[in-house]
């Protein structure tokens, strides 16, 4: 029986899954606070709680922000996060990402003695900022490989989004492990793989 070690790992399973469920993804509703500069999700996702969605656009959106070209909100990252809770991640996973939340709040209250969406953005993004640099510089605590494997994730669904990979293409259908050149080419010319 083969182990894995407890790092996250981006198989072709993994990769292809993500991309289906892209299509069955629904988008992000809900309203911008101006004050704090924050989407404020109004309905919960599939898995997360709407709290915990609005925590993690924003954190999504902080790691990779609107420029020219998209965010990671534009590429409907935690809505994609949210349904592979339900499709990829084991029980381990979905713990580890809801104790993340909780424990984010905690470091929120501890710095700023308020909950994390009621800081204001330069707040949310210093709070982040030191986050990250704590998590890649003490790469043990049980913190650092939560918030780990969530920017990775977050990454892996932001790279396989059609708005920030112009080479997108869905991939319904079965596996096709050998192709031909004209095959290939005409995948590419249709855009998908048919």
């Amino acid at each position: 029986m083969r182990t894995f070690s407890s790092e996250f790992i981006i198989s072709r399973r993994v990769f292809i899954g993500s991309a289906m469920v892209l299509v069955a993804a629904p988008i992000l509703a809900g309203t911008t606070n101006t004050e704090k500069e924050l989407l404020v999700i109004s309905n919960s996702g599939q898995f997360f709680s709407a709290e915990h969605m609005t925590m993690l656009a924003d954190i999504a959106e902080i790691m990779i922000p609107l420029s020219d070209t998209a965010g990671a909100t534009d590429a409907h990252v935690i809505p994609v996060l949210d349904a592979m809770m339900l499709t990829w991640a084991v029980a381990g996973t979905k713990k580890q990402f809801l104790q993340l939340l909780v424990k984010l709040n905690e470091i929120a209250k501890a710095s700023f003695q308020t909950h994390y969406l009621n800081l204001g953005k330069d707040k949310r993004v210093a709070l982040v900022s030191h986050l990250d640099k704590r998590a890649f510089a003490n790469q043990t605590s049980e913190l650092s490989k939560s918030y780990r494997k969530l920017k990775k994730i977050i990454f892996h669904i932001y790279y396989t989004s059609e708005p920030a990979n112009p080479d997108f293409m869905l991939i319904p259908g079965t596996y096709r492990g050998c192709v031909t050149q004209a095959e290939l080419d005409t995948f590419n010319a249709r855009g998908r793989v048919s």
